[in-house]
C-alpha cells in the first residue's frame, strides 16, 4: 500500500467544495438580478451587464468561505440568515461602489436595485436549502460516506464523535473504538472493537488486503501506550486519513489549536488571534464602528444623559475598574443606572427587582444602552466592540479559582458585546455552571475569531437588546 498519512487538513477536497458553494451563491445573486431586469424591462443592459459581472465575481469571493460551509452543515438552518445577509450586503455595496466609480449611478434603475436588494436574501436562503438537500441526498448513500475508527479514546474524542453524529453532512460514520483501558471515556453507543494489539490486523482485511476504514482518530493523552508507535507506522504506509485529537487537559489548559510559528507547526493553547498585522482588521473595525456609533447615536446619548440626571441625584457616568487584555486593570464607563453609591466598594451583581436600580436605570439596563459610553473605551483602545464582557475585579478573583480557563478570556480586549451574550448568557450568572458556559463561549470566540464573526455578533446583538430578559 502506497501513500502518506494525512493530518486531517483536507485541503484539496475542502477547497473545491468551498469554491463550488461560492459559485452556487454567485449564480443565485446574478440570476436573481437578470430575472428582475427581464421582469421590469426597459433597462440599460450595457450598464447592468458590468454590474452582473461584478456581482457574480464579488459573490463567489464573499461566499467561498470554509466557515460558511461549516454553517451550512449546522442543523439550525435559520441561523444562516445573519451570515448570508451580511455577505449579501457586502456584495451589494461593492456593486454600488463600482457604479459610483464609473459615474453610472444615475443610469441604474432604482426600482431594479431596490427589488434586487430585498429579494436576493430569499434567493440565497433557497440556494442554501438546495445545497443542504443535495448534500443530504448525496451522502445518504453509504458508499459516499467515510468510515472511521477511534483509537485510544479521550473526552475530546467523545465530544468529536457526538458532533459528527449531529452533523450528517460531514459524511463520517464512526464504527467503533480500540482501547486497552476500562476507565476511558468512549462515546455513548460506540462499539469496542478490541485492544490496541488488535488494531493493525483489523485495519487491513487479511483476505483482500483492502483498508477497513477511511479515517482514524487517535486520542492524545498524558501517557501514550507503546503500541501506538506500531499503529502509526502502519498508518504512514496507507492512504487512511489520520487525525490526532488532543485531550486539552494534557497541557492543563483548554482550547488546543494548531498554529504556525516561524514557519513551523506548533500546538497553542488559546493563543490570541491578534498578533502583529492580524490585529489591524479588528482595530479598523473598532475605530470605524465606534466613530460612526458615537456620531449617529449622539442625540440618544444626550437624551439618556438627561434622563440619568433627572432620575436620581449623582453623576451621569459610572466608572468602574475591570480587567482588560492580559489582565491589566482598566476603567470602563457606563451610564449610571443605580442610586449613587461608592464605585470603589464591594461589587454586588444586580439581580431581578434590585432595589438599587432606578426606574430609568431599569430601562437602560434592560436594553443595554447603559453600556454605550464604552464606545469611548473602544476609541481609546482598551476595549473592543466585540469580545468577552469584562467582569468586576471581585468577580474575577472569585471565578478564576472556580471556573476552568477563566483567565484565558483575558487574552484579548474585553468587548461591549460578545459571543456569550448573543447566545443567551447575558446579565446575571447565578450558578457556577452558567459562568462556566459563558467562559466556554468566550474561549470559542477567541479560537474562531474572524471579521465576519464580529459582524454576525454585532448583527445578532441588535435582536438580543430587545428580546432578552436576562439583564436587570
Amino acid at each position: 500500500m502506497m501513500g502518506h498519512v494525512s493530518h486531517g487538513r483536507g485541503t484539496q477536497p475542502s477547497q473545491i467544495v468551498t469554491a463550488l458553494v461560492g459559485i452556487a451563491f454567485g449564480l443565485a445573486v446574478t440570476v436573481t438580478l437578470v430575472a428582475i431586469i427581464d421582469y421590469y424591462g426597459n433597462t440599460d443592459l450595457d450598464i447592468f451587464g458590468l454590474r452582473i459581472f461584478i456581482a457574480g465575481l464579488a459573490s463567489i469571493i464573499a461566499f467561498s468561505s470554509h466557515r460558511l460551509l461549516n454553517s451550512l452543515q449546522d442543523r439550525r438552518f435559520f441561523s444562516l440568515i445573519p451570515t448570508l445577509a451580511i455577505r449579501w450586503l457586502v456584495v451589494f455595496t461593492l456593486v454600488l461602489i463600482s457604479a459610483y466609480a464609473d459615474k453610472s449611478t444615475e443610469r441604474l434603475s432604482r426600482v431594479v436595485m431596490l427589488t434586487w436588494l430585498v429579494i436576493t436574501p430569499a434567493s440565497l436562503m433557497l440556494t442554501a436549502a438546495s445545497i443542504r438537500l443535495f448534500g443530504a441526498l448525496f451522502y445518504s448513500n453509504p458508499v459516499r460516506r467515510r468510515k472511521a475508527v477511534l483509537i485510544w479514546s479521550n473526552s475530546a474524542c467523545a465530544d468529536l464523535v457526538e458532533s459528527l453524529r449531529r452533523t450528517p453532512l460531514a459524511a463520517i460514520d464512526v464504527v467503533g473504538f480500540f482501547d486497552n483501558r476500562n476507565d476511558s471515556r468512549p462515546p455513548s453507543g460506540l462499539t469496542r472493537l478490541g485492544g490496541l494489539e488488535d488494531v493493525t490486523e483489523w485495519l487491513v482485511d487479511p483476505k483482500t488486503g483492502r483498508l477497513t476504514v477511511d479515517v482514524v482518530f487517535i486520542g492524545l493523552n498524558t501517557e501514550e501506550p507503546a503500541e501506538l508507535a506500531e499503529i502509526i507506522a502502519v498508518l504512514q504506509d496507507s492512504t487512511i486519513s489520520t487525525y490526532f485529537v488532543p485531550e486539552s487537559l494534557i497541557f492543563g489548559m483548554p482550547g488546543i489549536q494548531l498554529r504556525e510559528m516561524a514557519g513551523k507547526p506548533v500546538l497553542a493553547s488559546t493563543e490570541t488571534p491578534f498578533i502583529g498585522l492580524a490585529a489591524l482588521p479588528k482595530r479598523i473595525l473598532d475605530l470605524i464602528g465606534a466613530s460612526f456609533g458615537l456620531i449617529l447615536l449622539s442625540p440618544l446619548l444626550l437624551t439618556i444623559a438627561i434622563g440619568v440626571k433627572l432620575s436620581s441625584p449623582g453623576p451621569i457616568f459610572f466608572k468602574q475598574k475591570r480587567y482588560g487584555v492580559a489582565g491589566k486593570p482598566i476603567n470602563i464607563y457606563k451610564f449610571r443606572s443605580m442610586k449613587d453609591h461608592n464605585s470603589e466598594g464591594p461589587v454586588i451583581q444586580a439581580t431581578q427587582r434590585d432595589q438599587r436600580v432606578t426606574r430609568f436605570g431599569r430601562f437602560i439596563r434592560s436594553t443595554s444602552i447603559d453600556e454605550l459610553p464604552q464606545l469611548f473605551n473602544v476609541l481609546i483602545g482598551n476595549m473592543s466592540l466585540v469580545g468577552p464582557r469584562p467582569h468586576a475585579v471581585e468577580h474575577n478573583e472569585l471565578y478564576r479559582k472556580l471556573v476552568h480557563g477563566y483567565m484565558l478570556r483575558h487574552k484579548i480586549k474585553p468587548g461591549i458585546t460578545g459571543w456569550a451574550q448573543v447566545n443567551g448568557f447575558r446579565g446575571e450568572t447565578e450558578t457556577l455552571e452558567k459562568m462556566q458556559r459563558r467562559v466556554d463561549l468566550d474561549l470559542y470566540y477567541i479560537q474562531h475569531w474572524s471579521v465576519w464573526l464580529d459582524i454576525v455578533i454585532l448583527w445578532r446583538t441588535v435582536g438580543v437588546l430587545f428580546g432578552d430578559k436576562n439583564a436587570y
